[in-house]
């Protein structure tokens, strides 16, 4: 750029000159004139591009916010004004300048002037005619005398022309149109009497002219000699103008002309000036501004540099240089900068070192965290969800991802799931101030649950947040329990069935032995008396068999069943009731190892308990589903009517806990307990709309066997 500015000044500094030399008329280059003009309007051309490009980039890093653009916009603006506005000025001042002196070249008293000089001439002119006149005329009376004494006119021309000084005298015939006598000693033209002059000699007698000849003037004419031998003669007459009177005519004639002309191109003649001058204004613009926008950007290029810098290190690059431009406060401001980098990027370095030791101390937690089986959780000062590994997301049965960062005070009432963790947060973190951890019962989204949880708080260098501990104990309590009612049935098995036998056939003998001796009210009472014992009896029965079936481990013949086949069969049986049983089969077979003893009293359950529940809406509906999902077979009994409670959730597959008046409380625990021995595992669960759901989950054979 500051090569082609120094081109620019020295073709503009050329050009400029060449102008000024070809506007003289008298000049050298004055045919080049326009020439000139066309290579300075090109060089402008060129300084307008470069200008418009300047500006371009100048709008572009303002509007891109660059930092050091507003500065150096400003600093265009600045020198634009100085540049122009002297520029505009002086244009002005000089155009009115040359308008008013050629204006005042042309004034009207210098034309008045010439008009008037014209007209002495005119008038010196007409006089030496008319001197010219006044001596022709005693040659024209002698001519007369002649004529009428019937004399040689000839004769008499040659003898009066010698008495006069004449540069030529003719005696013209008319009637015959020759020369009859030519006096020409300096041998001029012979002369003609045109139509017109003799019409005027005809009528005034004369006919008077002035003529150049040889850039000398002649007073010339005709004079009427009238007739001669019945010719009509004229007498045609030259003189010389006296010099001095012919000098100055021609002088003032030539100035008049000259005049005339410069009068007609004065509007040319100011055009040709104020383009000139025009041109070498928008030159000298163009270039100032081209060097003032230069110069600006050189200005604030320290600038720049220092903001690509400074924007280098807001982005983390603290190994950017800023070069050093010039050697100013500029230099030295870009030299501190560069020092600071420095220091930063040292100062990087470390905390880049720290900062991966302390990733590499965290990641370590993270994986002692995922690696345990217990669930850890911790929450700030506020109560807001921190951390947590995916064991705690395991146990709790639900993805705590969306809830990172939410206070989970705010989480009850948001949904039926978080205000039940809600519930868990509140009981665990409630031991925070106590030595023993709590037992909370909670009922995720597939099955009810019991965790075990203890809360810490943590220092205060930690911000006084809370960790909780939280592990899931659903099966040990259940195996405790298990194992508890096994032992409690087999003992109330072995008690109670001894004396049932003996209680039931006394009775039965007692009712055989009095009802003939007892009359027939007593014998009534005694009847319905030994039904009672015998009824009661055989429930006992039922119940201590139940207790067997639930203590002891069952004998299940394993075979190859489709699940879809056998709830099939079992629905027959449910066909025409007051409730409305709905399937959806899987399209293909669905394989299980199972017994079918076992299996069918485990639908007929499930079924059972369904259509009794649905039995509270007024269109009681058991929607069943057998599918595939992750690998298992999957069988769903749903209803709409009543839901499971909040207690069954927890406890239903415990001995004796029911929902059901007549309920015996042991049918889901020894479904649990059959599904358990098929390896399966059974959840209970509500739905959002009303109504409770079983699911079962049972291993898919060909799964298996693609397995091993």
């Amino acid at each position: 750029m500051r090569r082609f500015l120094l081109i620019a000044a020295v073709l503009a500094v050329a050009l400029l000159a060449g102008l000024t030399v070809a506007t003289g008329s008298t000049s050298r280059l004055a045919d080049y004139f326009w020439w000139i003009i066309a290579l300075s309007a090109l060089l402008m051309l060129v300084l307008a591009a470069v200008l418009v490009r300047s500006v371009v980039l100048l709008m572009k890093d303002s509007r891109r916010g660059v930092f050091g653009s507003r500065i150096a916009r400003r600093l265009s603006g600045m020198f634009t004004l100085v540049a122009v506005l002297p520029g505009v000025f002086l244009f002005g001042i000089s155009a009115q300048f040359i308008n008013g002196t050629i204006n005042s070249w042309f004034g009207n008293d210098t034309q008045e002037a010439l008009e008037r000089s014209l007209n002495l001439s005119k008038s010196a002119l007409n006089l030496a005619v008319d001197n010219a006149v006044s001596n022709a005329a005693p040659v024209q009376i002698d001519l007369i005398s002649a004529a009428s004494l019937n004399h040689d006119l000839a004769e008499t021309l040659n003898k009066s022309a010698d008495l006069h000084e004449f540069q030529q005298l003719v005696l013209y015939n008319i009637s015959s149109g020759k020369i009859e006598a030519d006096l020409n000693p300096h041998r001029f033209a012979k002369p003609s009497l045109t139509a017109a002059q003799h019409e005027s000699l005809q009528e005034f007698g004369s006919v008077r002219s002035l003529e150049n000849i040889g850039g000398t003037f002649y007073a010339q004419g005709w004079l009427s000699v009238g007739f001669y031998q019945n010719q009509e003669y004229a007498l045609f007459f030259r003189q010389a103008v006296p010099a001095d009177v012919a000098q100055d005519a021609t002088l003032i004639e030539a100035a008049k002309v000259k005049y005339a002309t410069l009068s007609y191109t004065k509007k040319g003649l100011q055009t040709f000036f104020l383009v000139t001058l025009l041109v070498a204004t928008l030159m000298a613009i163009f270039l100032a501004l081209v060097m003032a926008l230069y110069f600006a950007r050189r200005f604030v290029a320290p600038v720049l540099s220092l903001a690509e810098g400074a924007k280098a290190v807001a982005q983390g690059d603290f190994s950017r240089q800023s070069p050093v431009l010039r050697n100013d406060e500029f230099g030295r401001l870009t030299q501190l900068f560069n020092h600071m980098t420095e220091q930063l990027a040292i100062a990087k370095a470390a905390d880049e070192r720290n900062r991966l030791q302390q990733e590499a101390a965290r990641h370590y937690l993270e994986c002692v965290l995922e690696s345990l089986t217990t669930g850890v959780i911790t929450l700030d000062a506020q109560g807001r969800l921190k951390t947590f590994n995916k064991a705690a997301e395991r146990i709790l049965g639900v993805s705590l991802v969306p809830l990172w960062g939410s206070n989970w005070h705010d989480w009850r009432g948001a949904s039926p799931q978080q205000t039940l963790l809600a519930d868990v947060f509140a009981a665990i973190e409630a031991t925070a101030e106590a030595a023993k951890p709590v037992q909370v019962e909670y009922a995720a989204p597939d099955d009810a649950r019991i965790l075990l949880g203890k809360a810490t708080i943590l220092p205060e260098d930690n911000d006084n947040g809370v960790v909780m501990v939280i592990d899931d104990i659903t099966v040990l309590i259940r195996a405790q329990k298990e194992a508890a009612w096994g032992e409690v049935a087999k003992r109330l098995a072995h008690e109670i069935r001894n004396p049932l036998t003996p209680i039931q056939l006394a009775a039965e003998r007692l009712a055989w032995k009095l009802n003939d001796k007892l009359d027939e009210q007593h014998a009534q009472i005694l009847t319905r008396s030994t039904d009672t014992i015998v009824k009661q009896v055989a429930a006992l029965k039922e119940m201590v068999e139940a207790f067997r079936n639930y203590a002891r481990a069952p004998s299940l013949n394993f075979e190859k069943h489709d699940l879809n086949r056998l709830v099939e069969e079992v629905l027959l049986l449910y066909e025409g009731g007051s409730c409305t049983f709905s399937a959806k089969f899987s399209n293909m077979a669905l394989w299980i190892s199972a017994d079918t003893t076992a299996m069918r009293q485990v639908l007929h359950n499930l079924f059972k308990n369904a259509a009794e529940a649905a039995q509270s809406d007024e269109r009681p509906q058991v929607d069943v589903a057998v599918l595939q999902e992750n690998g298992q077979v999957v069988l769903s009994v749903c209803n709409n009517g009543k839901s499971f409670s909040k207690e069954m959730l927890h406890n239903a597959f415990e001995p004796y806990v029911t929902d059901k008046p007549t309920g015996t409380g042991l049918g889901l625990p020894v479904v649990k307990k059959i599904i358990e021995e098929h390896g399966g595992r059974i959840s209970l669960s509500n739905l959002n709309a009303g109504g409770a759901c079983v699911k079962i989950a049972l291993p898919n054979m060909v799964e298996t066997y693609a397995q091993q």
